[in-house]
């Protein structure tokens, strides 16, 4: 794998173990690349699935590390991941969809892995999800769909739902599922207590499933604080309160069409078309902050979308790269990484998933898609200079004296840098003039501004010279 040639990006160093495949894949949208910044990165990347030919795979460099490929026929779709686990829909199995699970390690270490199938009935078992030693999803052996859970120390499965209509798009985390259900004639959601073996409670609302203008549905979003939705009505996310019992409203005060809802903990992302149905962005809130604003992650014009979030790591797909690529956000270091941008048009990256320093996501659509794993080594982002802090900031000087300034300049994770070397000058040199060294000479009455600037980087402070000495704190 390597960056896209001709685009702003800087070189990764990545140690890889990938898989390639054969088939080419289906494209459903198109849009264009356009910036990166400065990046250093180290990543293990394991494709899964057929040997493809080096043009689908991006344009491997010798740097770029070793491929190899695994034997998965057919479909591999809808990831998720906990931990080292990854869970995932199979179609290997005469063409039907089973429940297939597999390690990280494994994947990486043994070329001949293909992972551990779950499900057998000839039915489908379809969009998976995984906490800790849970494993849910749809199945449709009893004509409609309804939700199962396996426990993994057991290999024991267990139906849960057995009510009219359709309970599907199951998620987990921790003691707690969350599923629509459509028996009541609306899409509510169920809350199911896995401690308690039965359900929490049931939210009274009509969810909208399926992403603006298409039909690829999205499950709800589930913390062990809340619940997330899309109303089907506003095509706003609301929210519901797990401790308290209550639906607490809409995450966002803006009234632009929202979807695609993922939560960690009380941190809530969600694809938002506030910039125009061509143009969505991510956006994040802290949803236990009632006095938080809505934070946006990514400002580029082309779609960025299907968002996922674990601690500090925030991933979508993005068209920018053509067909659909995958990127990150780093909270902790302010920085936006290309995880995998093909080179090929028809190439297209989707639904990613990340769960510690992996991203999962899924490559082509059924019946050609294969799964990717990316490892993500934030050490190895490069420290950028992203402000300058000017000290003292606005001193008092008489005439004849002099103020040394300090420029503090600090990295797009807030930590402090050394060795930046830094232009000063004085907004007004007949107030007075500043050397290099940051020491300023006061000439005249009045009042000058001091900047440090680093690159496009800069700081400033305000010094006002008077023709006496400034009073005694």
């Amino acid at each position: 794998m390597s960056i896209r040639s001709g685009q702003p990006v800087c070189a990764y160093r990545m140690a890889c173990t990938a898989i390639l495949r054969e088939e080419s894949k289906s494209s459903n949208k198109g849009g264009k690349m356009t910036k990166r910044t400065h990046l250093a990165l180290l990543c293990a990347v394991v494709i899964i699935g057929l040997l493809i030919p080096p043009v689908l795979a991006g344009e491997a460099s010798p740097e770029a590390g070793d491929y190899f490929y695994r034997p998965f026929d057919y479909a591999q779709d809808h990831p998720d991941i906990d931990g080292d686990i990854i869970v995932w829909e199979d179609s290997r199995n005469d063409n039907l969809k089973d429940i297939y699970f597999g390690t990280v390690d494994r994947f990486r270490d043994s070329p001949g892995y293909t992972g551990e199938r779950i499900t057998s009935d000839p039915a489908f078992q379809k969009r998976p999800s995984i906490s800790g030693d849970y494993i849910v999803w749809q199945g449709n052996q009893s004509g409609n769909w309804d939700i199962y859970l396996y426990e993994r120390s057991s290999k024991t499965a267990e139906k849960l739902t057995d009510d009219p209509g359709d309970q599907r798009l199951p998620a987990i985390h921790g003691d707690y599922i969350a599923w629509y259900d459509d028996s009541s004639g609306k899409t509510e959601i169920v809350l199911y207590d896995i401690a308690a073996g039965d359900v929490k409670d049931t939210i009274k609302c009509d969810a909208r499933t399926t992403i603006p203008f298409g039909k690829t549905e999205f499950k709800p979003a589930l913390s062990d604080k809340y619940v997330a939705w899309v109303d089907k009505a506003s095509e706003r996310v609301h929210y519901y309160d797990i401790v308290a019992g209550v639906e607490r409203g809409t995450a966002s005060t803006n009234v632009a069409r929202q979807s695609w809802p993922s939560l960690y903990g009380s941190l809530i992302v969600w694809e938002d078309y506030r910039a125009g149905t061509e143009n969505s962005d991510i956006y994040m809130r802290d949803l236990g902050d009632p006095s938080s604003e809505d934070r946006q992650i990514t400002y580029n014009s082309s779609d960025q979308a299907s968002p996922a979030m674990y601690e500090n790591i925030i991933v979508w797909e993005d068209t920018r790269s053509v067909p659909r690529g995958i990127y990150m956000y780093d909270l902790d270091h302010k920085e936006e990484i290309p995880v995998y941008l093909s080179d090929d048009d028809t190439d297209e990256h989707l639904y990613p998933v990340v769960s510690g320093n992996t991203i999962v996501w899924q490559r082509g659509a059924s019946p050609n898609s294969n799964l990717y794993i990316f490892i993500y080594n934030p050490e190895a982002v490069e420290p950028t200079l992203a402000s300058i802090e000017v000290t003292p900031a606005t001193p008092t000087v008489e005439i004849g004296g002099e103020v040394g300034f300090t420029a503090i300049c600090y990295d797009q994770s807030d930590n402090t840098m050394t060795g930046v070397d830094i232009d000063w000058t004085s907004s007004d040199t007949t107030v007075g003039t500043i050397d290099q060294t940051g020491t300023f000479t006061a000439l005249a009455e009045g009042a000058a501004d001091i900047t440090a600037t680093a690159g496009d980087i800069f700081g400033t402070a305000t010094v006002t010279v008077t023709t006496q000495a400034p009073p005694e704190a």
